[in-house]
């Protein structure tokens, strides 16, 4: 049943896309929402961290890896994948910062789930202030940058069964 997981709110997202497949998309959201496990129910879909991570040298994943997260670090990663990553028509990227696209689909999550996410992917060694940082970071980049967007809204019930 884990292949299920992310299914429903990919087949949600699928239908957005489909308005905008002549466009520049990224789904954003901050991490442990579910974004790669969504997106491996999208076909075309990409994922920042594989794009981009492969790109970066030893000092630049010094930067922004470390813990804990900052505002500058968020800057730091914006500004690496906005100058190394491009999203064509059809292929919308998952993504943790704001790049060049002409439409957004911002994956919004309330505190209360987003807290069981963090605990529950311990592995990432995230903590939820970092996340959290994060989320706030990336919701206001989306305000500022003027980008067409659209909240999709993750619960519970959608996404963990």
């Amino acid at each position: 049943m884990s292949n299920m997981k992310g299914f429903a709110d990919a087949v949600a997202l699928r239908r957005v896309l489909q308005k905008y497949v002549d466009q520049r998309v990224a789904v954003l959201g901050p991490p442990c929402v579910g974004k790669s496990t969504i997106l491996r129910h999208i076909p075309g879909a990409m994922d920042m961290d594989i794009i981009l991570f492969s790109q970066l040298s030893p000092a630049e994943k010094l930067v922004v890896f470390q813990k804990p997260w900052s505002s500058p670090v968020g800057k730091e990663m914006t500004r690496l994948a906005n100058s190394r990553i491009v999203v064509l028509p059809g292929h919308p990227v998952f993504a943790t910062v704001v790049i060049k696209v002409d439409f957004i689909i911002y994956l919004k999550i309330y505190d209360e789930l987003l807290l069981k996410r963090v605990m529950f992917r311990q592995e990432r060694q995230q903590s939820f202030g970092d996340v959290k940082g994060i989320q706030l970071q990336l919701e206001a980049d989306i305000q500022k940058s003027g980008i067409l967007s659209v909240e999709y809204v993750l619960t519970e019930e959608n996404q963990w069964h």
